[in-house]
Order: C-alpha cells, then structure tokens, then sequence
C-alpha cells in the first residue's frame, strides 16, 4: 500500500511538474577541484540575462601550443567536481576546456530543469565566443545527459556556426523513450510506464535535432555495455545523423570511455583530424 501510494504522488507530481525533474540529480557540494589534480583552473561565472549566475571551470592548456578548445556537458548526477577526471586528461595534451554546472547544480543558481539546462548550454557556448576563449577548433563534447542536451542546442538553426564539431557519448533518442527503458527494469515500475512515459516532453529530443549538427563533424560513441542508456539508442541517433559523422563502438558501463587509454586516442585523432 505504501509504495502504491508513493507511485500515485509520483504520477501526481509529474502531471503537475512537466516531468523535467526526473532527468536531474544534482549535488552541491564539491568531491574536489582541479588543483587536486594538479591542474591550473579559473572559476567562471556566466550571467543570464535574468541575472542567473552558472558555475564552470576553465582549464587552461598545460603546452606551449594549443591544439583546440573543448566545452565539456556532464552527465545527469552532481556536479563537476565528479565529472572532471573525464576532461582533466585533455590540458597536458594540449586543449583548453570548459566544464559548466547546469542551474541547480554545483555552484550554479536555479532549480533544474530541461528547458533551462539548454539554455545554460547556450550561455556557455555564447560566452566562449564573446570572450574570445576560442582556441579552434570547438569541441563539444557532452556525455550521457549532457551529449542528449547538447543535441537539442546545436541542432537547432540558431547555434549554426557556433562550434566545429560535435562528441556524443551515452546520448538517448528521446526523453519518452529513455524513461521508457528505465522504467521497464522495474516489475513494479513497469506497468505504470505506459502512463508516465508519455507525459515526458518531447521538445528538442535527440533523435529529432541530431541532423541539425551537420555539417559540424559528429563522433558518436555507446557502449554495447552500458546499462543506463542501451547502445540502440546510440545507433539509432547515428543513422538518424547527417554526414559527416562517425560511430565508435565501446565497451565498458556507462561513460567510462575515457579511462581507456585507446579511447583517450580516438577522441585526439577525431579532434585533430576530422575537425576542421
């Protein structure tokens, strides 16, 4: 009866709330900062027009010689504390990159949601330009959440032109679709899938804007392993993508693509190679 009950104020809320709040689990608090890491760092703070302020780092290039720019799109859960070893790499090879903390996560302002997480992407994206930090090429690289967020920017006609390629990794088709899969996990979850799946937004799904990214070069990576977001997910966006684009297969769970030394590789050729 009480997990009934839970179920019912669950669905409750989710008709009262637009859905958004199931895909953030933020955290406040810091696990560490990229001095720990021995990294040089500069705290950024971006300001919306309504006076938000968003929280990122800015890791600066460990060479003489900078090979490019990354802005970096963290996952669901957090913050960037806990998604900064999947970037902290990426100065001593020569790239300058920016990590940000949606509203509602980190040190960022707000309470998360879909429609202002997109927005937060754009402001970061706007600000690398409007404070000359572009080293080209722009890189963005989103991961799981982020790599699904980040679709539903660039591909829109307003962020033409800005950035000069694109790295998905873990994204999902859509946000019915990957509230669908989770839910089915669960015998108790399940039947009520069917009721909850389709009051999730279907504004700026993946699988609809993903074509807008060309003719930006795209790398798309899954892994067949992945228990969070299956790889059908990551193959459908594929052929659902324009050229040019990519898909490299991984393996592993869910965005651990850069502990690997040959992933760490792949991601360097592409930049250096395919990016213009």
């Amino acid at each position: 009866m009480a997990l009934l009950l839970r179920l019912i104020l669950l669905l409750t809320l989710l008709g009262l709330g637009g859905c958004s709040g199931l895909f953030f689990y933020p955290m406040n608090d810091w696990v560490q900062n990229p001095a720990r890491q021995g990294l040089d760092y500069e705290d950024i703070v971006l300001i919306h027009p309504d006076g938000q302020r968003i929280h990122g780092w800015w890791l600066p290039s460990a060479t003489d010689e900078v090979r490019g720019t990354v802005y970096h799109l963290h996952g669901n859960a957090q913050n960037i504390s806990t998604h900064l070893m999947n970037v902290a790499w990426l100065p001593e090879k020569g790239y300058q990159v920016l990590l940000i903390d949606y509203r509602g996560y980190g040190l960022s302002e707000g309470e998360p949601d879909l429609a202002g997480a997109r927005k937060d992407i754009q402001l970061g994206l706007d600000w690398l330009y409007a404070a000359d930090r572009v080293d080209p090429p722009l890189v963005v690289f989103g991961q799981s959440l982020g790599a699904s967020l980040a679709t539903g920017v660039l591909g829109r006609k307003e962020s033409a032109g800005k950035g000069d390629c694109v790295i998905l990794e873990a994204a999902f088709t859509s946000y019915q679709s990957i509230t669908r899969d989770v839910m089915h996990k669960s015998w108790v979850l399940w039947p009520f899938s069917f009721v909850v799946a389709p009051l999730m937004p279907d504004e700026a799904n993946p699988i609809d804007r993903v074509a807008g990214i060309a003719p930006r070069p795209l790398l798309i990576m899954h892994s067949i392993d992945d228990g969070i977001i299956p790889f059908e997910h990551g193959r459908a966006l594929y052929e659902a993508a324009a050229e040019p684009k990519t898909f490299q297969r991984l393996k592993g769970g869910h965005i651990q693509s850069t502990r690997a030394e040959d992933v760490r590789q792949r991601l360097l050729d592409f930049m250096d190679e395919d990016c213009p």
